[in-house]
């Protein structure tokens, strides 16, 4: 597709504004497999691969910095800011009585694209090594991330249409660190740029209730 639609951040703060760069090439496969209740169990498995692919120079937004003018007159080729290449979610709950239910459900993503202009020292020094751990410099990208979760819920009344439920998450049962995005704090552009800010997402294994 040509002139592909993407965001800018305006010096690095959380105002972004569209862009567009000449094309992309951007092709998957999604496959989800569902189990219905039976027996009080169900169960769901997807899986999705993508590979996105874009092309410089841009040709509309605004641009302000040092790197506005090669942006407009390169024709790099570069992996596009979402290029999961593989994602896998699975989910199984077991309805114990009407009342309650536990669920057990995984994720994991093989990783983001990643640029950064500079030695690993230098990514230690500004995010700390256990951030940098879970970054591969050499391919390009954040390494695979994966999440074990435990959710559940208990209706503590119901009368009718009315009803009090409880819900607790417990998160990330391995109690593993995972980067998600090591190209910005906010959105970053989809094209390489040198330096970089991570976002990593930990979750600790803790319930969170909820009441509906």
């Amino acid at each position: 597709m040509s002139n592909f639609a993407a965001d800018d951040v305006l010096l690095n703060t959380g105002v972004s504004f569209p862009i567009a760069f000449d094309r992309a090439d951007i092709r998957g496969t999604e496959v989800k497999l569902e189990l219905p209740r039976w027996w009080g169990t169900s169960a769901s498995l997807g899986y999705t691969h993508m590979v996105g692919f874009g092309w410089l120079p841009i040709t509309g937004g605004l641009f302000l910095g040092d790197e506005a003018s090669s942006a407009l007159g390169s024709t790099e080729r570069f992996p596009i800011s979402q290029d999961q290449r593989h994602t896998l979610p699975g989910r199984v709950s077991y309805q114990i009585s009407p009342r309650l239910w536990l669920a057990s459900a995984v994720s994991y993503g093989s990783g983001l694209p990643v640029e950064f202009d500079g030695e690993r020292n230098d990514a230690i020094e500004q995010f700390g090594e256990r951030i940098v751990d879970r970054v591969d410099f050499e391919n390009g990208r954040v390494r695979p991330s994966f999440s074990l979760d435990a959710p559940s819920s208990f209706v503590l009344f119901q009368r009718g249409k009315q009803r009090i439920r409880v819900q607790a998450d417990v998160l990330n049962l391995t109690n593993r660190l995972n980067v998600i995005n090591f190209a910005g704090l906010f959105s970053e552009p989809p094209w390489p740029r040198t330096g970089a800010r991570p976002c990593a997402c930990r979750r600790n294994s803790e319930p969170t209730p909820q009441r509906t």
